[in-house]
């Protein structure tokens, strides 16, 4: 938030602000905008002793009405047009914002859309990789420059109880992985071994100003 306008800032993927330190922020800025497709009942609760935080409940991808009309489309005259033709509608202006700060959600924007596609097509692996793709890129194009921040992890890996590593998974197809800028930590996310059966589950995550 350093050096940024103090009027108004913008938060995407909210969600049970874990990872927002919103209190510092309600502080630092006039008014705050929480941005998320559900806002979980307490929060909305816990916003309210703030005053001057906002929630606005929108699709931060763009996708998910070209999704629901691509499929549509494939019900009604059976042809399946390629993956690249889904585009994303324009519908979040971020330019009114002082500061916008994307909290960990690139690498889930298109998780529930592909789930969605899948049921009705056998996505290839180049497709659901593309799509993915897109939906980061376009999300990344959406960040006011010089205004915002990303959050993200962007690989998942698991290593045995012994600590041998098992398995990593990119989740971020994007050129912003590899910033030089970027700070990099690794979170612990798992190590009770609940989230993959007998493996600990880390994530790699960087913080980077748009």
């Amino acid at each position: 938030m350093k050096d940024k306008g103090s009027k108004s800032a913008a938060v995407l993927g909210s969600g049970w602000l874990l990872d927002v330190p919103i209190k510092e922020m309600s502080r630092y800025f006039d008014k705050i905008y929480l941005y998320d497709i559900r806002h979980p009942a307490k929060i909305r609760k816990q916003v309210k002793l703030l005053g001057n935080v906002e929630l606005r409940v929108c699709d931060i991808s763009g996708f998910a009405r070209p999704v629901y009309k691509y499929v549509k489309q494939y019900r009604n005259g059976k042809k399946r047009p390629p993956i690249n033709e889904i585009q994303p509608l324009n519908t979040l202006d971020l330019d009114e914002f002082d500061f916008v700060f994307s909290c960990n959600i690139l690498n889930q924007l298109d998780i529930l859309l592909t789930e969605y596609l899948s049921q009705f097509f056998d996505l290839t692996d180049e497709e659901r990789l593309a799509f993915s793709k897109n939906v980061q890129k376009r999300h990344i194009a959406l960040l006011p420059r010089e205004r915002s921040l990303l959050v993200a992890d962007y690989e998942e890996i698991t290593n045995s109880p012994e600590g041998r590593e098992a398995s990593r998974k990119i989740s971020v197809h994007h050129a912003v992985v590899r910033s030089a800028e970027a700070k990099r930590w690794k979170w612990e996310f798992d190590t009770k071994m609940t989230y993959h059966k007998d493996k600990k589950t880390f994530f790699e995550v960087l913080a980077v100003e748009i």
